[in-house]
């Protein structure tokens, strides 16, 4: 195996979200000025939320074993470039590239381009003589909805939202930087990206955070509420179209929510949100955040349908005026299962 000075290791490969922000927090702790490669057999493949995750076990020259992990894309993204839950099996002998941890922390880095462009940044190879068996990269399992596939309205009249939209590309979202005022400024100065507490403790993401991934989304109609499930932290949130009150003045990671239809477009109103990180560049909201979410149809004639939705953030402690962000993702023609959670904590750094 090989890692810089021909070290062998035991590593986990923790393969993670949000291709349009890079990689999640954990992007920070990484030098993506060196690259390191790795080669171990294949223990396990957790093909899950928040990370997918590959363990090798390896041994160096001197018969040693050590536990890495590393971070990259999501499943939403890995199943785009053709990966599956059977994509690697138990015994494999298999190569991965990436980068290493700044504090030289067991940790690597994938990055996105090496399985979109499709280079070998997971590929099988004979333990041997390290000659390629197969690099890991195939066509897409996933069936994208055409222009005739799914109805504009439900037969109530309804925007039809009915279905799973696919995790979103790059491109296909908008987030800006949010309008900081004073406290936000000097809030967000104190926030390290490594340090984040969903990647360093799996700490569950609250509503903004959740709303605005490009991980696929699901949702189910019925005359009086929204059933609405995000497939990176498996989060499902009822809403209720009734305008029913909260049952007390808790504050939660996911508030309380209502809904309302106005004409083609749903509207979710949400309050009593509790202080969480906004998205994993930072950017604290406090427990007097308010969010309006809409979602509408926007489809395409050539791509088929599209799910829109569009946030608007309003907080008097952090922000100066109102923060809007938004996506669009594709309809999931086929069936699509979502992965399901399973969040690993990162390695530390021997203390030898």
């Amino acid at each position: 195996m090989r890692y810089q000075e021909s070290l062998s290791i035991f590593f986990l490969v923790a393969l993670v979200t949000i291709p349009a922000h890079g990689h999640h927090s954990a992007a920070a702790a990484f030098d993506v000025n060196e690259t390191i490669e790795v080669e171990g057999y294949v223990e396990e493949f957790i093909f899950k939320n928040p990370h997918v995750g590959v363990v090798l076990s390896v041994t160096d020259d001197n018969g040693v074993e050590a536990q890495w992990m590393a971070t990259a894309p999501s499943t939403a993204a890995m199943r785009r470039w053709g990966w599956a839950a059977d994509t690697l099996q138990k015994g494999q002998y298999v190569r991965v590239v990436g980068h290493p941890r700044r504090d030289a922390g067991p940790m690597v880095l994938l990055e996105r381009k090496s399985f979109s462009e499709g280079s070998e940044a997971v590929a099988e190879i004979d333990p041997v003589d390290g000659s390629m068996i197969r690099n890991l990269a195939s066509a897409s399992q996933i069936e994208i909805g055409t222009a005739d596939t799914l109805s504009l309205t439900l037969a109530n009249g309804w925007p039809n939202l009915t279905g799973t939209w696919l995790g979103a590309g790059p491109g296909s979202a908008e987030r800006p930087a949010p309008p900081l005022n004073e406290a936000g400024s000097a809030q967000q100065a104190t926030f390290t990206a490594a340090a984040d507490p969903a990647f360093t403790e799996c700490e569950a993401p609250g509503l903004v955070r959740t709303v605005v991934t490009i991980h696929s989304a699901a949702i189910e109609q019925y005359d009086d509420r929204v059933f609405i499930e995000f497939e990176g932290g498996g989060d499902g949130r009822v809403v209720y179209l009734d305008g029913r009150k909260p049952n007390s003045d808790e504050h939660t990671r996911l508030g309380h929510a209502v809904a309302r239809y106005e004409n083609d477009t749903l509207v979710i109103e949400t309050t009593q949100l509790a202080s969480r990180l906004s998205t994993i560049n930072g950017y604290l909201l406090s427990d007097q955040t308010r969010t309006i979410e809409t979602y509408r149809r926007a489809d395409d004639p050539v791509l088929g349908p599209r799910l829109e939705m569009h946030i608007t953030i309003t907080d008097p402690v952090y922000l100066d005026g109102s923060w809007e962000m938004g996506w669009q993702k594709p309809y999931a023609a086929g069936k699509y299962e979502f992965t399901g959670v399973d969040c690993r904590v990162p390695l530390q750094a021997s203390s030898d």
